[in-house]
């Protein structure tokens, strides 16, 4: 358990640089398959930040408040595209999971890195399909959330 702990908190802490487990090995394929992750959950961070600084100033600005309305059904509009994204995703997932996480890996990652052997990477073994499965679930319920509150705001502006 605590090497899968050091394996999570690798991939979404910025600043460890380096993956290190207690009591098993890791090949250089894994460490850099687990890097790659760590950049694209540094990248989501810096865009959800972003996106979340953009939204309070722009909703709390009256300066402009064309713009403000605007960018916020905009906002709305997008929500509603990638919610219909993770619905097929989460659809295709329900029907054929391996499908589904081979496709995924296919797409965000240009090499074969993620497919570890558990005799030279025993780390797999604490990272089971259904921790995969749950994850899906937990960004679809965070995307259902941050899709409400989009849909608030957007309702509570245009009726200001």
């Amino acid at each position: 358990m605590d090497n899968y702990k050091r394996a999570v908190y690798y991939v979404q802490n910025p600043f460890i640089n380096e993956l290190k487990f207690n009591t098993i090995p890791i090949s250089n394929f894994a460490q850099i398959h687990f890097y790659e992750v760590k950049r694209i959950f540094i990248a989501l961070y810096i865009f959800s930040i972003a996106f979340v600084i953009v939204m309070i100033i722009k909703i709390l600005s009256k300066k402009n408040d064309g713009f403000r309305k605007n960018l916020i059904n905009n906002f709305s509009k997008s929500t509603n595209i990638i919610a219909l994204i993770f619905i097929f995703v989460s659809v295709s997932a329900a029907i054929d999971f391996d499908k589904t996480f081979y496709f995924f890996h296919k797409i965000f990652f240009r090499n074969n890195y993620w497919i570890f052997d558990p005799a030279i990477d025993p780390i797999i073994n604490a990272l089971p399909e259904e921790l995969f499965a749950i994850e899906l679930g937990l960004i679809v319920a965070v995307l259902v959330i941050f899709t409400i509150i989009i849909k608030i705001l957007s309702r509570k502006i245009k009726n200001s």
